[in-house]
Order: C-alpha cells, then sequence, then structure tokens
C-alpha cells in the first residue's frame, strides 16, 4: 500500500516536462553606417553586463536587426537607401563587422532571426554571410520564408520568421500566416514563431486591434496575426520591430510578447527615454502541449552608445505591465512588482 501511495503521490504532484525559452528584441552590435559606430572591445562589455541574463535556457532568441558584412568587398555595399534619403538622414542601413560574430555565441543566442528590414542593406551576399557567420557561432538562423529546425530535449522544434517585406512570410496576411504555421505542426512538435511588425517609437507602445501603417508600409494587424498563429498550432509568438517594448498575452493559454524592444544596439539606434527601456523574456512552455507554464521579466536599460547593463529600478518590468493591464485587461496574465509572470487561477 505504501508503494501504491507513493506512485499516486508522484502522479498527482509530477512537474510538466518543459522547454524554457529566453528572448530578447533587437541586436545590433555595431555598424559600419550610418556612422562608424563599432565597439572598441569586440562586444566583451556587453557579453559581461547581460550574457549572464541570456544563457543557460533551452532556446535563446533574439533578432538581428542587420547584417554582416565585409568592408571593402564590391559585393557587400549599402544600396537599401537612395542617396538622397542618407542625407536627409531618414533611412539607415546597417553593416557589422565578421568579428563581432563570435559575442553573439559569448551572450549565448542559440537561434536568430534574419527576416527584419534590415537583413537585406548590404545586398544579397551579406544576407548570405549573415547566415553563414552565425551557424558558424552555433546559431541557428530564421531567415526569410523560412525557419530554423532545433533538437531540444528529444523533441523537433521549428523557430519561424515572419516580416514584412515583399520577400517575407508577411505579418500582414494572417490567413497565410495560418497556413505555414499548420504545415509546420505537422512535422514539429513545438513551433515558435518571431515577427518583425507594427509602427515605430515611443508613440507606438501600444498594440492597437488594426492595421499599423509606418513609413507607408502595411506592418500588420499583430493582434490578428499572432491569433492566428496560435490558432493554427504556434506554441509561442515573439515579438520585434517597434523599437520599444510593449504588452504581452496569453491567448489560448500560449504567450505572445507584442514587443521585446532594442536589446543591444550600438550605436545608429535611438535609445533615448523609454527606447532604452528593454528587457529578457524568459518563458517556460510545456515540451508538449507548448502551454505557458510560467515566465519572468529581467529588467535591462542601454546606456550610450547602445551597451546593455541590468537595470535595478525595474522600469521595464512596470511598464510591459501598465501596458499589459491597458492594452489586453482580460488576459490571465499577473506580472508582479519583481517581474514573475504567472497565471491567474
Amino acid at each position: 500500500m505504501v508503494c501504491v501511495a507513493a506512485v499516486l503521490c508522484c502522479r498527482v504532484f509530477s512537474v510538466s516536462a518543459q522547454i524554457s525559452v529566453k528572448a530578447v528584441g533587437d541586436v545590433l552590435p555595431g555598424s559600419y553606417t550610418p556612422q562608424r559606430m563599432l565597439p572598441s572591445d569586440s562586444g566583451r562589455t556587453t557579453v559581461q553586463n547581460v550574457g549572464g541574463l541570456l544563457r543557460g535556457a533551452d532556446i535563446v532568441f533574439g533578432n538581428f536587426e542587420a547584417s554582416f558584412a565585409r568592408e571593402g568587398d564590391p559585393t557587400m555595399k549599402p544600396q537599401k537607401c537612395a542617396e538622397a534619403s542618407r542625407r536627409k538622414g531618414v533611412c539607415f542601413e546597417f553593416g557589422v563587422p565578421p568579428y563581432l560574430a563570435p559575442m553573439l555565441k559569448q551572450m549565448g543566442f542559440t537561434v536568430m532571426s534574419v527576416d527584419n528590414n534590415h537583413a537585406d542593406d548590404y545586398g544579397a551576399a551579406a544576407a548570405e554571410l549573415t547566415k553563414t557567420l552565425l551557424l558558424e557561432q552555433g546559431i541557428k538562423p530564421a531567415p526569410k520564408r523560412g525557419f530554423a529546425e532545433l533538437s531540444i530535449k528529444g523533441k523537433r522544434v521549428a523557430v519561424v520568421a515572419f516580416g514584412f517585406s515583399n520577400t517575407s512570410y508577411n505579418v500582414a496576411e494572417p490567413q497565410a500566416a495560418r497556413d505555414i504555421i499548420a504545415a509546420l505542426t505537422k512535422q514539429f512538435p513545438i513551433v515558435i514563431v518571431s515577427f518583425h511588425g507594427g509602427a515605430e517609437g515611443k508613440q507606438a507602445l501600444h498594440v492597437p486591434n488594426r492595421t499599423e501603417m509606418f513609413y507607408g508600409e502595411n506592418r500588420g494587424n499583430l493582434v490578428a496575426f499572432a491569433h492566428a498563429c496560435i490558432d493554427a498550432g504556434a506554441a509561442m509568438v515573439i515579438g520585434h520591430g517597434p523599437h520599444v517594448v510593449r504588452a504581452v498575452e496569453l491567448y489560448k493559454e500560449r504567450l505572445i510578447a507584442y514587443s521585446l524592444g532594442n536589446f543591444a544596439t550600438y550605436g545608429n539606434i535611438n535609445i533615448k527615454g523609454v527606447n532604452g527601456v528593454t528587457l529578457v523574456l524568459e518563458a517556460s512552455i510545456d515540451e508538449t502541449s507548448g502551454k505557458f507554464l510560467s515566465g519572468r521579466i529581467h529588467p535591462v536599460v542601454q546606456r550610450e552608445p547602445g551597451i546593455p547593463y541590468p537595470d535595478p529600478t525595474n522600469e521595464a518590468i512596470r511598464l510591459v505591465k501598465q501596458l499589459t493591464e491597458e492594452d489586453f485587461p482580460q488576459t490571465p496574465l499577473s506580472i508582479s512588482d519583481t517581474g514573475e509572470i504567472r497565471i491567474r487561477r
């Protein structure tokens, strides 16, 4: 009887097998253009400051907001902007020296999106070099119109990237997204969605349930998009692009982070005020169903010229908590003053 009782007790109090995820927003290690802004220490300060917050999860995700390019290579020149827009300072091109690639591995990244509006700034050859260098560092790139395949605890996991370019799986097409995710779930028990979308800047903190236009581009109705992904079977949706943090939502027991802001953007990106408030989002999901189990916000702040530091003032926690309560008042998520994210029962 004692043995039977012990077995029953273990069954009652068993903990779901989990996959741990840590995710951040935009990462720009440094750039040749529009102003030459390159860290003199090859990124060591950034690694020392926040590497400990990132490492240690089964999946460590970030958005690589640039492309690697070899300076002087005629096939890798900035080519997104017209010269007039460059002179006016209304168009930006980001090219990163290859010697900064190791800092991404040292920070702990295991997968990075390369679907964003700066992925092709230096042309197709640089975009291919970016994928090659990430793979050399042991980081899986989630490319345009594609996905990264991971093996976590014997489970096949896909991280699929969406953006708003005409060469992306497009955030403005929720029905197409539904079909893409549904097809992936036939191969992968866990599908995680990355998206680059939404308006930008301090006026874009809130998530509107409507199409967001910015610079004349359709950057998606992100609520409709994220819900469509989860309806189709996605386990988690991770957003970036607005350059500020946004709310989180629990939808059908799956976690959506609508924007994780600027995480480590050395130069050439505005990090003043709210644009410099950022975080590491930590989440545990059920390894079979993908359901959200628990999470935590690790608050971070960027200081000029774009170096992240742990933030003892907890500004990101307060901001995400406020935005979540305002934008998704019905969501059953509770965010504590110390950053724990739990499901209200």
